[in-house]
C-alpha cells in the first residue's frame, strides 16, 4: 500500500491506472452485459433522443428530488468498508475536492434553470436529467442499478490527458456528459451529483479512492449508505456489490461533505488481515 506521505504519486497512478479497466465497460461491448440483480435492464437507447437526435427532457414536474428517510442508524456501519478515517490530508487532496464542489455548484444551477425553462436546457443538462428520471423509476438497490449502468453508458472511456492536457482533473457531470467521455473518477462523480439530486442524504454517500489489489491499479468509486449497509457503483462492472464483498478494493481516501479523509494504514491492514 502507497503511503500517505505521497499524495502526488497517488494521484497520478489515479489519473493513469483507473483506465486500465476501460475495455470492461465501453458502450460498444456492453450490449451484451449481465442485467443488474434486481430489475430488468433496457435492450437499447438509455438515453431517450427524439428524431432531431437531441436527448428528450422527462416531464419536468416528475424531476423535483426524492425525499430519503433513513432508519436504525445505529446499525449501519459508519464508513464504507468499515475503515475509521483519519484527520484530513493535507496537500492536494482537500484542494481538488473544494475545487470540484464549486464545478457541482454551477451544475447545480444550470440543472435548476433547466428544470424552469427547457430552452436553457444545454444537450448535457438533458442527459444528467434524463438520468435522474431513470433514478425517479425505481426504488431501492434497482434503483442504484440502473443508474450505475445509465453512467455506464453514457461516458466513453478517455484520460485527463487526452480531454484537458492534465494528469488528473475531476471534471463536473456536466463538463463529462458535455464531452461524452473521461475518466473513472469522472464517472464516479456523476454518479454522486446524481444521487444527490434524488435526494440521498449526503451523509450516505462516499467518493473513494481504493486500490484495486487485483488488477495492481488505483481506481475510483462511489460508495453508498442503504438499510444493509454501504454498497458500490464502479464503472467496471453492472452489478451493486456490497463494500465487504469487494475485497479486492483496499481504500485509500474518501470523500464527502466534510471533506476529503485518508484512511489510516493501521486500520487497512488490520481489517484485511482478518
Amino acid at each position: 500500500m502507497f503511503g500517505f506521505a505521497q499524495p502526488a504519486r497517488i494521484f497520478l497512478l489515479v489519473a493513469v491506472c483507473c483506465t486500465a479497466a476501460y475495455a470492461d465497460v465501453h458502450p460498444n461491448q456492453l450490449a451484451s452485459a449481465a442485467a443488474v440483480d434486481t430489475g430488468k435492464v433496457p435492450d437499447a437507447g438509455l438515453i431517450p433522443e427524439n428524431k432531431a437526435g437531441e436527448v428528450e427532457v422527462p416531464a419536468l414536474a416528475s424531476l423535483r428530488p426524492d425525499v430519503t428517510t433513513r432508519d436504525d442508524e445505529a446499525s449501519k456501519p459508519s464508513e464504507p468498508f468499515r475503515l475509521p478515517n483519519s484527520s484530513s490530508p493535507s496537500g492536494e487532496m482537500p484542494a481538488k475536492w473544494r475545487d470540484l464542489q464549486s464545478r457541482l455548484s454551477a451544475d447545480a444551477k444550470a440543472v435548476a434553470a433547466c428544470r424552469s425553462d427547457e430552452s436553457a436546457c444545454s444537450q448535457a443538462t438533458r442527459r444528467f436529467l434524463a438520468i435522474v428520471e431513470f433514478g425517479h423509476q425505481r426504488e431501492g438497490r434497482a434503483r442504484l442499478g440502473w443508474i450505475n449502468r445509465a453512467v455506464n453508458l453514457s461516458v466513453t472511456p478517455a484520460t485527463d490527458w487526452e480531454q484537458y492536457g492534465y494528469a488528473d482533473f475531476w471534471a463536473s457531470p456536466l463538463q463529462t456528459l458535455s464531452s461524452g467521455s473521461g475518466d473513472c473518477e469522472d464517472y464516479a462523480i456523476i454518479k454522486y451529483a446524481v444521487l444527490r439530486e434524488l435526494g440521498f442524504d449526503a451523509t450516505d454517500l462516499r467518493f473513494v479512492i481504493v486500490r484495486d489489489k487485483s488488477r495492481e491499479t488505483d481506481h475510483a468509486v462511489i460508495a453508498v449508505r442503504d438499510e444493509q449497509g454501504w454498497l458500490i457503483l464502479d464503472n467496471r462492472t453492472m452489478a451493486i456489490l456490497k463494500a465487504e464483498d469487494a475485497q479486492h478494493y483496499q481504500p485509500l481516501f474518501s470523500f464527502d461533505e466534510q471533506g476529503a479523509h485518508a484512511i489510516t494504514t493501521a486500520a487497512t491492514d488490520q481489517i484485511r488481515g482478518q
